[in-house]
């Protein structure tokens, strides 16, 4: 039988060669007219070479499977085919299903088909294939699935109902009644990304743990460190019982010319003048090592009607279902209920936010749903809030609580609400937006919105005044003496460091400014202080005697009745999600709501403290002084190509808080959900620019994206991309802080509020996605950004048109570290 399908198969090479050069004339006849069309391509091309280079290569340009299929697919094909001609031998009429890891664009599955059809036609009985193509670059499983497979049934129309094909971009979810599988895994190249090979190859062993498949084959490329790797991975499964085969050249089935692959690639370095289509493609692969790996008794392992698959989860998907997710066993530990206070730390997009609420669901079962219970949890960001009480809805058991949510003026349902416990007659758990603390703990009234620029007017009027009475006729002092710089004062050290108005002048005179920096300088007891004392003392008296409504005020006089001890301490546990916006001061009013200290629980990453810059800080006096650290790590919903183009942003946040315990730098972690590199895209001006986003938008909609969402606030942008039909938002980063997107467009036009915390606000905006992150650059781009850009790692980010290409170095600006230094 065996001699019989390879001769047919040698009769076949010709014909596949030119269903892959037909699949790649239908994708350049579609696709050509793009503007950057050439450019991608060229690209494409010139990154392939990084795998010889011992480099990634990304898989995430729209024509990566265009080019890679013309070079790459034809070796794929013939290093697969004898391995699974044996298979399918030995497995005739019964089932085999395949899970191929890193499918790429489908040559197992092609590999697979041949052979099926190849039995089909020789009168021998093929078994039921099923092939769940899994891969994180929906470019490639969109290319065979609408490109080449098309092709090959048409040529093959004994591909029928016993030949399924399953494409998944994640995880694979099994709903089939099927009886019996013989599983077989295979990993094709998921090995060779440059980093966090090890943690890979864990998740890859507890797969084959925990779905017992009889065969695993194994694919790497052909480079010392990742031959060897492979050569541990073998031990290792030899250890646990398996036997194992190299896959050798000596058993290539195809040899002949790919006459029909190198025509295309000829006429197309003819027209498109990119050198590396001028070299010839061949069936034969030097670049690959493989492997084998069997259980020498095969098992029949699964039953559909006793147990059933439910998903192969080598990628985490993003949160969706919060009862849906597994807590990593550092994230357990952070989540268990101890008396002391607790700190937990960690990166954008490492889970905070879920052990947050996964210890607050210990704890109310630990208390046993008690009546009695109270708990407070609290956050900056209202969005943050909603996702939260959604979570704890998911994990509680609704058998035994109510919700309840606030409602605002208009009587519409806000974000924060009230958990009650079944035969409790008061609130259980308090979700509450910090800013609301004072009105809704505290009693404080708020009469009407908040208007920054009437703070600001009013300032510029105070220093008019100073000035005049100072008899200050020029430039020195205008460092201290702008609205910017006063509102922040006032802020950060008046009421954040519990200095006060009533405290008097020698209190400000002689404080340490934790964490303002020497820039601009305000010595102790010098003139410049003073200067800045007469201005914000008249700034509070106003704002009190004015009815002027003010945040940090609110705060302050929340504060104050807390300190007269006209409330009384009410909490049994206290949470605080992103810690890094509290203030000294605000810290002292948790410690005021609380009974007893052991019981403060405060996530949060100060790498985004774009409210307080490094005047953020873990609370350091006798009631933490028992607390427990957690540091947790790796990004798990960050895209692992957007955590490495960040991660010399993150290391300077790192140094520029002096290696303080709460900024950790950004892990890539390989199981993170699937997304490309960072795209960056330049437009004069923002008609320009959004005419090039929607191209990138309508390209990576293959993600399952929906809408962009601009950050900061851009008006312009987002009214042109409405124009063009594109579902989109604009939002302030600290209303989304905490949250994810599934597209981010940093726009990089609006001026910065508080250009101290350049770092944190850039990175916060970039560490908000969970799949796209754009980086829109116009000519009216704010140079306060152009040190933060010239920090990204180039080679993980995708420069969408030669236009951008040439523009990007322009707005690269080198930065020398700093850190801030008191002036003290």
């Amino acid at each position: 039988m065996k001699d019989k399908i390879k001769e047919w198969l040698l009769s076949q090479q010709s014909e596949i060669d030119r269903l892959i050069a037909s699949a790649g004339i239908t994708y350049y006849n579609a696709n050509r007219t793009q503007p950057n069309f050439v450019y991608d391509i060229q690209k494409c091309h010139h990154e392939s070479y990084n795998l010889i280079r011992g480099k990634d290569l990304c898989y995430d340009r729209p024509g990566t499977a265009f080019s890679y299929s013309l070079w790459y697919q034809p070796r794929r094909i013939n290093t697969f085919l004898s391995f699974f001609l044996d298979k399918l031998i030995q497995l005739e009429g019964q089932h085999i299903e395949v899970f191929d890891l890193g499918a790429g664009a489908g040559a197992i599955q092609w590999s697979l088909g041949l052979i099926y059809v190849g039995m089909k036609r020789l009168g021998f009985n093929p078994p039921k294939i099923t092939v769940i193509n899994i891969d994180t670059s929906p470019f490639m499983l969109n290319y065979n699935r609408t490109y080449l497979w098309p092709k090959f049934k048409e040529s093959y129309p004994e591909i029928d109902e016993n030949f399924i094909t399953d494409y998944e971009v994640n995880s694979w979810s099994n709903e089939r009644n099927l009886e019996t599988s013989n599983p077989l895994l295979a990993a094709s190249y998921l090995f060779d990304s440059s980093d966090n090979k090890e943690e890979i190859a864990k998740d890859f062993s507890n797969l084959v743990d925990k779905y017992k498949p009889n065969t695993i084959l194994l694919l790497t490329s052909k480079q010392a460190d990742k031959v060897a790797f492979l050569e541990e991975l073998k031990n290792d499964f030899e250890y646990q019982g398996f036997t194992s085969e190299e896959v050798t050249d000596d058993n290539l089935i195809f040899s002949k010319t790919l006459n029909h692959v190198n025509k295309l690639r000829t006429e197309l370095y003819q027209r498109l003048k990119i050198n590396e289509l001028n070299r010839g493609a061949s069936w034969k692969d030097y670049s690959y090592s493989g492997l084998i790996l069997s259980k020498p008794q095969a098992e029949i392992t699964f039953s559909y009607n006793k147990q059933t698959i439910s998903e192969l989860n080598i990628f985490n998907p993003p949160i969706t279902v919060r009862r849906e997710v597994t807590l990593n066993k550092k994230q357990i530990q952070a989540s268990e209920n101890i008396e002391r206070p607790v700190v937990i730390v960690g990166p954008a997009g490492c889970g905070k936010s879920i052990v947050i609420t996964e210890k607050i669901k210990n704890i109310v079962e630990q208390e046993d749903y008690s009546p009695d219970l109270e708990i407070l949890l609290t956050s900056f960001n209202k969005g943050l809030i909603g996702k939260l009480s959604e979570w704890l809805d998911e994990l509680l058991d609704n058998e035994k609580f109510e919700i309840r949510y606030d409602t605002n003026f208009h009587g519409y349902a806000e974000k924060s609400c009230h958990f009650i416990f079944k035969n409790s007659k008061k609130t259980n758990i308090r979700l509450l937006h910090f800013d609301m603390l004072p009105k809704k703990l505290g009693g404080i009234r708020y009469r009407g919105l908040v208007n920054h620029n009437q703070h600001f007017q009013i300032l510029n009027e105070i220093i008019a005044i100073v000035k005049g009475q100072e008899k200050i006729t020029n430039d020195q002092y205008d460092n201290i003496l702008n609205c910017d710089f006063l509102f922040e004062e006032y802020h950060r050290v008046i009421y954040g460091l519990q200095v006060g108005i009533t405290e008097g002048l020698d209190k400000y005179l002689t404080v340490q400014r934790k964490g303002r920096g020497n820039s601009p300088s305000l010595q102790r007891n010098s003139y410049r202080r003073k200067l800045a004392w007469f201005c914000l003392t008249q700034y509070a008296k106003r704002m009190h005697n004015e009815n002027i409504q003010s945040f940090t005020l609110r705060r302050h006089y929340f504060y104050s009745k807390l300190k007269r001890q006209e409330l009384v301490k009410k909490y049994d546990y206290i949470l605080v999600d992103e810690f890094q916006d509290c203030t000294e001061a605000d810290f002292e009013i948790f410690y005021m709501l609380i009974k007893d200290p052991n019981n403060f629980t405060i996530a949060g990453d100060l790498a985004q403290s774009i409210h307080l810059g490094t005047t953020a800080r873990i609370p350091r006096d006798e009631r933490m002084d028992t607390r427990r650290f957690f540091r947790l790590d790796g990004s798990y919903r960050l895209p692992v190509r957007i955590s490495e183009a960040i991660k010399g942003l993150s290391n300077a946040l790192v140094k520029k808080f002096g290696n303080d315990e709460g900024v950790i730098n950004i892990t890539p972690y390989k199981g993170s959900p699937p997304g490309s590199r960072p795209i960056a895209v330049y437009g004069e001006n923002s008609e320009l620019l959004a005419n090039k986003v929607k191209s990138i938008f309508e390209e990576y909609r293959i993600y399952d994206l929906n809408q962009i969402t601009i950050l900061e606030k851009d008006g312009n942008l987002s009214r042109e991309l409405n124009q063009r039909s594109i579902n989109v938002e604009t939002d302030s980063i600290l209303s989304l802080k905490g949250l994810e997107k599934e597209c981010v467009l940093w726009s990089t036009n609006i001026p910065l509020e508080f250009e101290k915390e350049v770092f944190e606000f850039s990175y916060t905006i970039v560490t908000r996605t969970s799949c796209i992150l754009i980086i829109g650059l116009t000519e009216q781009t704010q140079n306060i950004y152009k040190k933060v850009l010239g920090m990204l790692d180039k080679e993980r980010i995708i420069m969408w048109d030669k236009e951008t290409e040439m523009k990007f170095e322009t707005f690269c600006e080198e930065y020398e570290q700093q850190t801030i230094i008191d002036e003290d």
